[in-house]
């Protein structure tokens, strides 16, 4: 089995951010060498992802599990492509997974051999040269300054004890770190095959996006959308039926469960219901509903001959059926609130949270867009990345340890028992009555 170099051992949550700082410096300066223009949406994916990986580095929150490591590199990709040009729409919105699925996957490995092509030919014959040598000289002057400043620095920590306390912290940390050591990890036959297949996806994620706008056959907004026109073939009524429809089982289930749905609102537990249970089933049938209300919205808009805003009928069963996501959402919200009130914070309620929110913007600004038409899929995504990186910069372990402490101070029962999470795993708990 493939064992971590020691380093990652040691400053373990800083490698993420290590790694994509460094991703970040070489695509950007190569960027800069190329002359390519740099989009304004651009230093938002870029924020989005250092974001997170600083976030990690400073809290670890491994009450996130892989989330952060997952989203901070999916931004990173999606950062690299509009970067260089290569993103499918700009702003980034509805084709947003298209474009991860390029950038992952289609754009890296269809230029997988280009790293090589570079290195074998050199890669300066593939960048175009810098107009002026001020970049060199500059440069020169760096590399000159590293023995002067090795020098002052040695002279100020010794004439100064102020300085050299201040410095100390450095120098201890700088001394755990062994370069011998440091290169016969990274340098083991197994990592050297996991740097060298990622050093080529790197490469070749630039490589292809940069060439993107070169060719006259590359996907563009137009093009999808122009497809998608295309399949405007179903009749206004058919759509209108199936909302209405929609519409009426939602009246028919609040008005028979509005007891057992509002019971949350109220901090009471209906009966036969443990707070997890209640919680677990009240996530899931608002994810379920949100997922086919969204889909449903989206099919009618994009296979209806009459677009949805320009019928009456078609607007406002759509509103309809968003309002359902919110009512949806805020009882789920307000179940969750019971149990976590009575347990305590864990990683899976944490994005449980998130997910409930996010699904309560994307109905309130659908909801607005059909009033009053925007770029609501484009405000969608940036709020639901802004709100991912807000909740990547706190310190969600300490919070987490901090409200279950005080939930078994409100509830000191000594009995315990198996309490099911949101993803049907056990967990020792206090006993959860029925109220």
């Amino acid at each position: 089995m493939l064992e971590p170099p020691a380093v990652l051992y040691q400053q373990g949550r800083w490698v993420l951010a290590a790694v994509l700082g460094c991703f970040f410096v070489c695509i950007e300066a190569s960027a800069r060498l190329c002359r390519i223009e740099c989009p304004r949406e651009s230093w938002f994916w870029a924020a989005i992802f250092l974001s997170q990986s600083i976030g990690c580095g400073l809290f670890g929150n491994q009450e996130l599990a892989f989330f952060p490591f997952l989203l901070s590199h999916l931004a990173a990709a999606q950062w690299a492509l509009v970067r260089c040009g290569g993103a499918v729409a700009l702003p980034v919105g509805a084709l947003l997974p298209l474009d991860l699925l390029r950038g992952w996957f289609g754009i890296p490995f269809s230029n997988f051999h280009r790293l090589f092509q570079a290195l074998f030919y050199g890669v300066g014959k593939t960048l175009p040269k810098p107009k002026s040598r001020g970049i060199w000289w500059g440069l020169l002057g760096a590399v000159c300054a590293l023995p002067v400043l090795g020098w002052a620095f040695t002279t100020l920590v010794t004439a100064d004890a102020a300085f050299q306390q201040m410095t100390g912290s450095l120098e201890s940390w700088l001394a755990q770190f062994s370069l011998p050591e440091i290169l016969a990890d990274f340098l083991s036959p197994g990592w050297l095959f996991l740097e060298l297949f990622f050093a080529c996806w790197f490469y070749g994620l630039f490589y292809g996006a940069k060439h993107l706008k070169e060719k006259q056959n590359r996907i563009t907004e137009r093009m999808v959308y122009d497809s998608f026109d295309k399949l405007r073939l179903v009749p206004r009524q058919t759509p209108m039926v199936a909302l209405a429809m929609l519409c009426g089982l939602y009246l028919i289930f609040f008005l028979s469960q509005i007891n057992y749905l509002t019971a949350g609102f109220a901090g009471v537990l209906p009966q036969a219901y443990t707070a997890a249970e209640y919680a677990r089933r009240g996530f899931f049938e608002m994810l379920q509903i949100a997922l086919v209300n969204l889909s449903v919205l989206a099919a009618a808009a994009k296979l209806c001959r009459t677009p949805l805003r320009q019928s009456r009928g078609l607007r406002g069963l759509g509103i309809v059926l968003c309002t359902a996501n919110l009512l949806f959402a805020a009882i789920a919200f307000s179940k969750l609130w019971l149990y976590i009130s009575r347990f305590g914070l864990t990683s899976l309620r944490v994005l449980a949270g998130y997910a409930i929110t996010v699904v309560a913007i994307w109905s309130a600004l659908s909801i607005a867009s059909l009033l009053r038409p925007f770029g609501a899929v484009v405000w969608g995504i940036r709020l639901a990345a802004v709100i991912f990186c807000l909740l990547s910069m706190c310190n969600i372990d300490h919070l987490v340890a901090l409200t279950q402490r005080q939930a078994e101070q409100e509830y000191p029962w000594p009995e315990t028992s198996v309490v099911y999470d949101f993803d049907g795993s056990e967990t020792a708990a206090l006993e959860d009555f029925a109220i």
